[in-house]
C-alpha cells in the first residue's frame, strides 16, 4: 500500500487528470440536445469537416481555431455528437487539470491543490454540458499561458512562448484574446520588463499576420473581418442581457471584491518583519515574500481581465467560467494566510477525509449517469450525425416532421429559427449560410437589414417561423426584426408541427 501511495504521489499529474476526466463523464455525455449552443458549434464544425469554408460558407463570428480543431477530429474519428462531446471531455478535463498544476506552481501542496481543484469542479462543472465549446478551449490556453508565465524565467524563449499563447487565446476566442493582451501588458509593466513585452507582442503580431495572409490566400479575409470583427458591433449593441440565477451571478461577481480585499490585506501583512518571521518559522523552506506578493498580484491581473467574457451576455455560464482564476486566486491567498494551521496533523486528517468524500460523490454521480447513457445511446443509429445524443420524443418528432416536409416540398424552403441546425443536420443540407444561425450579431456588418435584403430577393420560397407560445419562444438573440418583416410582407399559408409557413410573393 505504501508503494502504491508513493507511486501515485510521484505520478500525481496523470492520476489527477484521469480523476477529473472520470468526474466529467456524466456532465459531458448524459445530456439531452436542443436548439442551443452545442448544435450551433457542432453544425459549424460539421460543415468544415464536410468541405465547407468557415466565414465564407457559414456565419461564425468567433476566431476559427476551435472549429479547425473540431472539424479535423470529426473527420478522423466520426462526424457525430458522440465524438464532438468527447472533444468537450478532453478540453474541459484539461481546463480543470490546469487549475491543479497552476496551484502547484504557486507552491500550494499537492494535497491542497487537489482539494481546491475538486472544490472548483464542484462549483463550476455545472456549466460543462454536451458538446465542445470555443470558450472552454480559449480558457484552456488562457490558463496554460499563465502557468507557463509562472514556470518560465525571463528569457527570449519565455517571450516567444507568451507571444504564441497570446495568439492561441485570440485565435480561439477574440474576446478572451483581448483579456490576455491586457493582462500580459499589465504584468510586464508591473515587472518593469518592457523588453520582454516587446518580444511577446512582436511574436503574436507575426503569427497574426501569417494567419491573415492565409485567410487572404483562401479568399476568406473579407468574410472573416465582416463576421468576426465588424459584426461584433451589432452583437454588443443588441445582446445586452442578464439571465439565469441572479443570486448565483451576484455571488460570483462579488468574488473580485473579496479577492481584492484579501489581496490588499495580505500584501500589507507580508511587509511586516514579524509576519515574515512567523511564516518562516512554520515552513520547512524559507519563503520569499516579495515573490509571493508578485505572484498574488499577477494572478489577480489575469483573473480580473478574464471577466471581459461576461460582456454583453451576463449569464451563469460566462460568469462561472470567468471566475475560475479568481477562485484560484482567493484560495491561494487563504492557503498562504492559514498555512501554519493547515500543517497540523489533525487538520491534515480532516482534509484527507474531505477529499475522499468529494471524490466518491463525484465518481458516484458520474457512474450513475454514464450507466444510463450507455443504455440510451443506442436509440440513435451510428451512421447519424446525432449518434451520441439524447433526444426527447418531442424534439425528435419536430426534426422528422419538419425535415420530411422540406424534403417533399417542391418549393425552396428555409427554416428561420434556432431549430435550423437540427433540421439541417437531419437533411444533411449544409449550404444555408446565415439562415442556419439567425441571431443578432451573427449576421455580419450588415446585420438584420442585410438578411432582410436577402429575403427580398427570394423567389418561390417558403419560410418557416417558430409559432411562439407561452411554453416556447426563440431566444432573445434571435433576429426578431427579420421575423417581423416576413410576417408583414409574406403570405401565411399554414403550419407544420410547431412552425408557421410563410411564402414569398415572387
Amino acid at each position: 500500500m505504501k508503494n502504491i501511495v508513493n507511486f501515485v504521489k510521484k505520478h500525481d499529474n496523470i492520476f489527477v487528470l484521469l480523476l477529473i476526466a472520470m468526474a466529467m463523464l456524466a456532465r459531458v455525455y448524459n445530456v439531452g440536445i436542443s436548439n442551443t449552443d452545442e448544435m450551433y458549434n457542432f453544425l459549424n464544425s460539421y460543415k468544415l469537416a464536410n468541405g465547407l469554408t468557415i466565414y465564407a460558407d457559414n456565419n461564425v463570428i468567433i476566431t476559427p481555431l476551435f472549429f479547425y480543431i473540431s472539424s479535423i477530429i470529426l473527420k478522423i474519428f466520426g462526424q457525430n455528437i458522440f465524438v464532438f462531446r468527447t472533444i468537450n471531455l478532453i478540453i474541459s478535463s484539461l481546463m480543470f487539470f490546469l487549475c491543479y498544476v497552476v496551484l502547484k506552481e504557486l507552491k500550494v501542496s499537492k494535497k491542497f491543490s487537489l482539494l481546491y481543484t475538486l472544490l472548483i469542479i464542484s462549483l463550476i462543472s455545472s456549466i460543462i454540458g454536451g458538446g465542445a465549446n470555443y470558450t472552454i478551449l480559449a480558457y484552456v490556453f488562457y490558463l496554460l499561458g499563465f502557468y507557463l508565465l509562472l514556470k518560465m524565467k525571463k528569457s527570449t524563449a519565455k517571450s516567444i512562448v507568451q507571444g504564441i499563447m497570446l495568439f492561441l487565446v485570440f485565435l480561439s476566442y477574440q474576446k478572451l484574446g483581448v483579456a490576455y493582451f491586457i493582462a500580459i501588458i499589465a504584468y510586464e509593466i508591473i515587472n518593469k520588463d518592457i523588453k520582454s513585452l516587446f518580444k511577446e507582442l512582436l511574436t503574436a503580431f507575426i503569427l497574426l499576420l501569417a494567419f491573415l495572409t492565409y485567410l487572404y490566400t483562401q479568399n476568406n479575409l473579407f468574410d472573416f473581418i465582416d463576421y468576426a470583427i465588424l459584426g461584433i458591433s451589432e452583437f454588443g449593441s443588441k445582446n445586452w442581457k442578464a439571465e439565469g440565477n441572479i443570486i448565483s451571478i451576484l455571488l460570483f461577481l462579488l468574488l473580485p471584491i473579496m479577492t481584492l480585499t484579501a489581496l490588499i490585506a495580505t500584501l500589507r501583512a507580508i511587509k511586516s518583519q514579524q509576519y515574515i518571521e512567523n511564516i518562516n518559522q512554520t515552513n520547512k523552506e524559507k519563503i520569499n515574500v516579495d515573490e509571493i506578493g508578485k505572484q498574488m498580484l499577477s494572478l489577480f491581473i489575469f483573473s480580473i481581465c478574464a471577466y471581459i467574457i461576461i460582456i454583453p451576455i451576463l449569464n451563469v455560464y460566462h460568469v462561472y467560467l470567468a471566475s475560475i482564476l479568481m477562485i484560484i486566486n482567493l484560495m491561494y491567498i487563504i492557503d498562504f494566510l492559514i498555512k501554519p494551521i493547515l500543517e497540523e496533523k489533525s487538520i491534515k486528517n480532516i482534509i484527507n477525509t474531505i477529499i475522499l468524500c468529494i471524490i466518491i460523490l463525484l465518481l458516484s454521480y458520474s457512474a450513475k449517469d454514464v450507466w444510463e447513457y450507455a443504455y440510451l445511446i443506442n436509440n440513435v443509429p451510428k451512421d447519424s450525425p446525432f449518434y451520441g445524443a439524447l433526444i426527447d420524443d418531442e424534439t425528435k418528432e419536430t426534426i422528422k416532421t419538419v425535415g420530411d416536409y422540406i424534403k417533399n416540398n417542391d418549393k425552396n424552403t428555409i427554416v428561420l429559427s434556432t431549430y435550423s441546425p437540427l433540421i439541417s443536420l437531419y437533411l444533411n443540407d449544409l449550404d444555408n449560410g446565415d439562415y442556419d444561425l439567425p441571431l443578432r450579431g451573427n449576421l455580419g456588418s450588415k446585420g438584420e437589414e442585410g438578411l432582410i435584403e436577402q429575403i427580398k430577393e427570394l423567389k418561390n420560397t417558403q419560410i418557416l417561423l417558430l409559432h411562439e407560445t407561452d411554453d416556447e419562444k426563440e431566444i432573445y438573440q434571435f433576429a426578431y426584426d427579420v421575423a417581423d418583416y416576413i410576417k408583414q410582407n409574406c403570405k401565411y399559408v399554414g403550419q407544420v408541427n410547431k412552425f408557421d409557413i410563410y411564402e414569398t410573393e415572387n
